[in-house]
């Protein structure tokens, strides 16, 4: 769950025009002088981007450090400022932060100032570093080599490709390089060479380090900032490749001739790999130089967009034939979308964004379909378990209250049930501005404020711990050492705590059931406002 803070750069009016009433000053006549140096160097940096930003005032200026690692914004209006620096290769700082990545101090200026030395030292990013060997112990050329992190998605945990990615040259050495602070698995893919009908029965399983297929044998390192770690190396193992073949019909189940089968390996272990091919006339298909694992098949038809299927499939070390996969059209979902009755005026329709998934299954998603002028809505989806969402995409203060189907049963979070090519109708989405609105602060042992933290409220019904669940809240101090989480009524846990690995998700059922032993109970009604100071907590396990 993450959340970002749009920062909405204005432009200058003309010296001949007022600006509108209450709109935010966005120019001024105070200066932010610093200099940017690489850390434990000395040395100036050059070209360094570096932000002044005041969210209140909705300002965000830059500029490139010189040659001198030097650098001004000048014109800014008095407020209160949060100052990033952040160049390729080098982790990227806030001034005035207690650890890399963390949120930065915030520089007080009032108009004519001149504030200097707003300085910062650049950590370089970590570098991992290693040779990918055959079973004889000769080089593989290549390879692509990943950091991976272990991340929980849709309600299972999966390893999730990260960024700095690398391949291997022509002696097996690789170098991954550009990673920010934190826990990463590695992971080795040699892409098989085959397309389509290919007889080639020689292939290499996709590896973790040390040299393992299995997620859970997987070594985790530690990247710190500037930190090269080196002698990451594995060795792939040959494993003997088969094949897969079938059929793929339309939904009057004749020949998808032309059509396009695809076999990707599910995200769900995060290695690469694959295969695949083109439709015979007779509508069966063939691929090549699969190597075990568990797989999710696509047929597609150029033409014929409401024609495709997917299916997850296991591979074992035998041929899997006799595979019939059958396009159908899409299921039609129906409904209208309705505003409780309050003080907020409502938003227009064309703010609004329907969102329906299918989070434990292969199926589709529409995240980005606004509701008709009168508030019904229309989407396509494939059979499966769903989840209905909706959100205001502007201004405004309207969250999910309920969804109902026709007869009137809450599947808000339950979800319900797509049948195939079905048309199910009379779905209503409601949506309110009540909600219960929880601030405060956060404060450490020694009573002082603490900004650098990640705040979660989390139900006290484990029940409740799901996919897209709604009672699950997280925030972070803003500025002003102030949290808002917004969450609907219910019982609920709070604990604060510092994150380390950005990467790390609180949502996870298994850290949560960590964070409750020493969390804070609290209840809040349906609108109630809530000012709550919490005690930084030990962090969890992750």
């Amino acid at each position: 769950m993450k959340f970002l803070i749009a920062l909405l750069i204005a432009g200058s009016a003309s010296a001949a025009q007022a600006p509108a009433r209450d709109a935010p000053v966005t120019t001024g006549t105070a200066v932010i002088r610093g200099r940017v140096i690489v850390a434990g160097a000395d040395r100036p940096l050059s070209r360094v981007e570096v932000h002044a930003i005041c969210a209140p005032l909705r300002v965000n200026k830059a500029v490139l450090t010189d040659a001198s690692g030097r650098y001004e914004i000048a014109a800014l209006p008095a407020g209160r400022y949060t100052v990033s620096f952040s160049r390729t290769n080098y982790v990227r700082a806030s001034f005035g932060q207690r650890r890399p990545t963390g949120p930065g101090a915030l520089v007080e200026i009032a108009n004519g100032q001149i504030v200097t030395s707003i300085d910062a030292a650049l950590q370089l990013a970590g570098v991992i570093t290693g040779r990918i060997l055959d079973e004889f112990g000769d080089p593989l050329t290549n390879v692509q080599v990943q950091p991976m992190r272990s991340q929980f998605i849709n309600g299972e945990r999966r390893m999730t490709q990260a960024a700095g990615s690398g391949m291997t040259n022509d002696l097996g050495e690789y170098r991954m390089y550009g990673l920010a602070p934190g826990q990463y698995f590695v992971s080795a893919t040699l892409r098989t060479q085959s397309f389509g009908d290919s007889s080639d029965r020689t292939g290499y399983a996709p590896t973790y380090y040390p040299g393992t297929g299995n997620v859970s044998e997987a070594q985790r390192m530690t990247v710190a900032s500037g930190q090269t770690i080196t002698g990451i190396n594995m060795t792939l193992q040959p494993i003997l490749a088969v094949q897969v073949s079938g059929a793929a019909l339309d939904g009057q189940r004749r020949p998808m001739a032309g059509g396009y089968v695809s076999l990707s390996r599910r995200v769900g272990n995060g290695l690469s790999g694959g295969a695949s091919a083109q439709v015979r006339p007779d509508g069966t298909f063939t691929l090549g130089g699969v190597t075990p694992g568990d797989y999710n098949l696509r047929v597609s038809l150029q033409g014929a967009p409401d024609e495709n299927a997917t299916a997850d499939i296991t591979v074992t070390n035998a041929d899997l034939k006799d595979v019939e996969i059958v396009a159908t059209k899409p299921s039609t979902i129906r409904g209208r979308v309705v505003f409780e009755a309050g003080d907020e005026k409502a938003p227009a329709f064309k703010l609004l964004r329907i969102n329906l998934s299918h989070p434990s299954a292969v199926g589709y998603g529409f995240s980005n379909d606004a509701p008709r002028d009168d508030g019904t809505f229309e989407l396509k989806s494939g059979a499966g378990h769903a989840l209905l969402r909706a959100s205001v995409m502007g201004p405004g203060d309207w969250r999910l209250k309920r969804v109902l189907t026709a007869d009137g049963t809450d599947v808000t979070d339950g979800g319900f049930d797509i049948p195939a090519t079905a048309i199910v109708e009379g779905l209503v989405i409601e949506l309110t501005s009540r909600y219960a609105d929880v601030s405060g602060t956060v404060v450490d042992a020694a009573g002082t404020a603490v900004r650098d933290c990640i705040v979660v409220f989390f139900s006290q019904d484990p029940l409740r711990w799901t996919t897209q669940t709604r009672y699950v809240g997280v925030g972070r101090p803003d500025q002003e050492n102030v949290f808002h989480v917004r969450l609907p009524a219910g019982d609920y846990y709070a604990a604060a705590f510092e994150l380390e690995d950005q990467s790390a998700s609180v949502t996870d059922p298994e850290i949560l059931q960590q964070v409750q032993n020493r969390a804070t109970k609290l209840s809040v009604g349906d609108g109630e406002k809530k000012t709550l100071a919490l005690t930084m907590s030990e962090p969890p396990i992750f």
